[in-house]
Formats: C-alpha cells, sequence, structure tokens
C-alpha cells in the first residue's frame, strides 16, 4: 500500500515538473517577443526624434528670417507714415480753397447716384450710377473731365426730366414676368404702352404692369393714333405714388364683399323686392289704364276692377238702395286684396334693411374686439375687416331702404288712385239709381 501512494506522488510529482518546464518555456517566449517590439519602438522614436529636431529648427530659422522682415516692414511703414504725412501736408498747402470743393463734388456725386437708381430716365440711360459711386468714394483728387462728367449727369437728367420719350424697355406683369415693350415716358411722372399706364418700380428698377388702371379716359390710344402735336395724358405728380394706390382703392364689388353674409342677405331683399315693387307698379298702371277704357266705353269689361264694379251694380240694380249699396261695398271690398297686395311687404322690407344693417354692425365691431383680444391694437389691418363689415353693412341697409321707401310711397299712391276711382264710381252709380227711384216716385204720386 505504502509503494502504491509513492508511486502516485512520484507521478504527480513528474507531471507537475513537465508543467513548470512549458510554463517556463512560454515565459521566455514572450519575453524575447516583447524586446524585440520595444526595440523596434525605440528606433521608430530615435527617427522621429530626428525629424522633430530638424523640424525645430527650420522653424526657428523661420522664425528668425520673419522676425527679420518684421522689423524691415515696420521701418518701412514708419518711413512711409512720414511721407503720407509730408504728402497731406503738402496737398492741403497746394489745393488750398479747392479742398471744399472737391468733398462738395464728392457729396453732390452721391446725391446724384442716390437719386438717379430711383429715376425713371435710369430705364432708358444705364448704368449712370457706376461712375458716381466710384467718383464718390476715390481717395484721390477728382479730375476736370470727372468734373465735367458730373455736371454733364445733372444736365442729362435735367433734361430728360421734361422729355417725352419712346423706347424699348423691360416690363413686369403682373405674374412676375419680364417682356420687351414700347414704353413711351412723360418726364418723370407717367409711363405707359400701347395698351395701358404702366408704373416705375424704384426697388427694382423697372417697369411693371398696374394691377388696375385708371377710371375715365386713359388716353394711350389717342396718343399713338393722333398726329396732333399736343395730345392730353394722365401725370402722376407723385411719380407713381398714385398709380400705385389704384390697386389699394375698392370698387364696387370689393364694398359689397366686405358686407359679409348680411350684407348679401340685405342686397337680396332689396333686389327681390324692387323687381316686385316695379311688378305691382306695372300691374296697377294697367289696371289703371282699363279702368279709363271701362269708363269711356258702354260696354262692361269684367278684365277690369271698374268692370267687375259695374256688372255687380247691374245685376243688382232692380233691388232697392240699401241692398244695391251693399252690392257695392262688397264688391269694392273683393278689389282691394288684389290692389292693396304685397304693399304692406314693400313697407315691411324698406323697416327691415336698416336692421339688418344695424346687426351687420355689430357683428363687424364683435369681430373687431375678438382681434384685438387676439393680436392687439399693434396692426391696424387686422380690425380693418370687422369695421370694414359693420359700415358696409349699414350703408347697404340705408341704400336699400331708402329707395324701397320711395318706391313704396309711389306704388301706394297709384293703389289708393284705383281705390279712390273705384269709390267714386260707386258712389255716382248708387247716386244715380236714387235719383231715378226718386223720379219714379214723384210721378206715381202726381198720377194718383
Amino acid at each position: 500500500m505504502k509503494k502504491i501512494l509513492l508511486l502516485i506522488v512520484f507521478i504527480a510529482l513528474s507531471l507537475q515538473a513537465s508543467q513548470l518546464d512549458k510554463l517556463l518555456l512560454d515565459v521566455n517566449k514572450n519575453t524575447q517577443t516583447q524586446l524585440k517590439i520595444n526595440k523596434l519602438r525605440e528606433e521608430v522614436f530615435l527617427k522621429d526624434l530626428k525629424k522633430s529636431k530638424k523640424l525645430l529648427r527650420d522653424i526657428k530659422l523661420s522664425l528668425k528670417k520673419a522676425k527679420n522682415r518684421t522689423k524691415q516692414l515696420k521701418e518701412i511703414f514708419k518711413a512711409q507714415k512720414v511721407t503720407i504725412q509730408n504728402q497731406h501736408k503738402e496737398l492741403e498747402k497746394n489745393t488750398g480753397a479747392l479742398k471744399n470743393l472737391f468733398a462738395i463734388s464728392k457729396q453732390e456725386a452721391r446725391d446724384l447716384s442716390s437719386l438717379l437708381k430711383v429715376s425713371m430716365t435710369s430705364t432708358q440711360l444705364k448704368n449712370r450710377e457706376k461712375f458716381l459711386d466710384e467718383f464718390s468714394t476715390s481717395h484721390s483728387m477728382p479730375t476736370i473731365d470727372n468734373l465735367r462728367k458730373l455736371w454733364k449727369l445733372y444736365i442729362q437728367e435735367i433734361i430728360e426730366s421734361g422729355k417725352t420719350t419712346t423706347y424699348e424697355a423691360q416690363v413686369v406683369d403682373t405674374l412676375g414676368m419680364q417682356n420687351t415693350s414700347i414704353v413711351t415716358r412723360v418726364g418723370l411722372f407717367s409711363a405707359f404702352d400701347k395698351n395701358e399706364y404702366i408704373r416705375y418700380d424704384d426697388s427694382i428698377g423697372q417697369f411693371v404692369k398696374m394691377m388696375r388702371q385708371p377710371k375715365g379716359v386713359s388716353y394711350v390710344p389717342q396718343y399713338y393714333s393722333t398726329s396732333n402735336k399736343v395730345t392730353p395724358i394722365l401725370l402722376d405728380p407723385t411719380k407713381g405714388v398714385l398709380f400705385h394706390m389704384l390697386k389699394e382703392k375698392a370698387t364696387l364689388m370689393d364694398r359689397i364683399n366686405q358686407g359679409g353674409i348680411i350684407g348679401y342677405i340685405i342686397l337680396m331683399l332689396g333686389v327681390l323686392t324692387i323687381l316686385y315693387s316695379i311688378y305691382k307698379y306695372i300691374t296697377l298702371v294697367s289696371a289703371n289704364s282699363k279702368m279709363n277704357k271701362q269708363m269711356n266705353s258702354s260696354q262692361i269689361d269684367t278684365t277690369n276692377p271698374l268692370g267687375r264694379i259695374l256688372a255687380a251694380f247691374e245685376k243688382n240694380k232692380n233691388k232697392n238702395i240699401e241692398t244695391i249699396e251693399s252690392k257695392m261695398d262688397t264688391a269694392i271690398l273683393k278689389e282691394l286684396p288684389d290692389i292693396q297686395s304685397g304693399l304692406p311687404m314693400i313697407k315691411l322690407v324698406a323697416a327691415v334693411a336698416p336692421l339688418l344693417g344695424l346687426l351687420g354692425t355689430v357683428t363687424g365691431m364683435i369681430e373687431t374686439f375678438q382681434s384685438i383680444t387676439l393680436f392687439g391694437t399693434g396692426d391696424p389691418k387686422l380690425m380693418a375687416g370687422g369695421i370694414s363689415q359693420a359700415l358696409m353693412t349699414t350703408v347697404l341697409g340705408l341704400v336699400v331702404a331708402i329707395p324701397i321707401l320711395f318706391i313704396y310711397n309711389v306704388v301706394q299712391s297709384k293703389s289708393k288712385k284705383i281705390i279712390e276711382i273705384l269709390t267714386q264710381q260707386s258712389s255716382v252709380l248708387v247716386a244715380k239709381q236714387l235719383e231715378m227711384l226718386d223720379a219714379d216716385s214723384d210721378e206715381r204720386y202726381k198720377n194718383i
């Protein structure tokens, strides 16, 4: 048993010794590998060190040269500064009073450049501002030729501002497209092509078509067709501002649209009421005409109110006077609904239209206060919609009510005239019948 244990211990020690030998070999191998890597790193470091030292020497040499160059430039700068100061002194001594003249000429060049950039003549005479900008920003003394050219540009602008000239120019249409057109420029005030007036937009330096033309006679076709030396034409003394404001001027449809839904309701009621009033007036005039013919005729025509009254009298003339009066009154009462029909409605619309206008005023003011609540009072345009509705509905209500009220009075007076004729003729018939009955009574009394 002891031998077996010793054998086992010996085998275990032998195995452990072999593993330790293997570990030792691995350690030696890794050590040699690490030594090679470190050696390579040292070689690379030494090479980089040499390069860095060389680079440092080059930089120091460049820095030394730059310092020398800076020193030279400073000396040159000081010398040139002294030279410039001496030259300025000499310049001031030589120019004397001309110094103010040169400063004024440069200022005038700047002013003229600003004027030409917004001038309508720049569409015909181009690139004048380039010389003026160079002249005004130059640090050198202006020459005689420059002063003469500045003077000539002033004279040229004055002359062109008083001329009527026709030439080709770029015109921007309402869609933003550029087209070449034959343009006639009237000084600095107006311009037009063969069809309509155009305006000069100084922000882009081109002519643009207007959204809306001036009302009335434009004189443009007459200008191109006439042979007279003197031709009328529209002028804008504000150099296009008034023409530009034409698109801001509201038309009749714009005003109506500002009234909103209530405005449309007022206009619809007004139109329908006026059409019905015209129909009613024509009907009454026709009835009145037929009644006049009936009064001059011996035959009874039942197509008119008076004829129907006469027919009722003929039907009941043999009855007593009380019955005749009752029948005549009944016949007149039957005619009244047709004669007076629609008149209360016309009067009602004349009274309702201003109330609808007042309703639109209230809703418009509510909209205005809502805009003020949301956006404040900083931008008046946000409140313009509600104010426009408030005012236009009132205007539309009055515009509808006033003529309808006059129309109502005309139609009502016509209906009253017809009713008076019927009443008068009925009274005449009753009176004649009463006279006949009295005559018969007297004759019978005499015979008795």
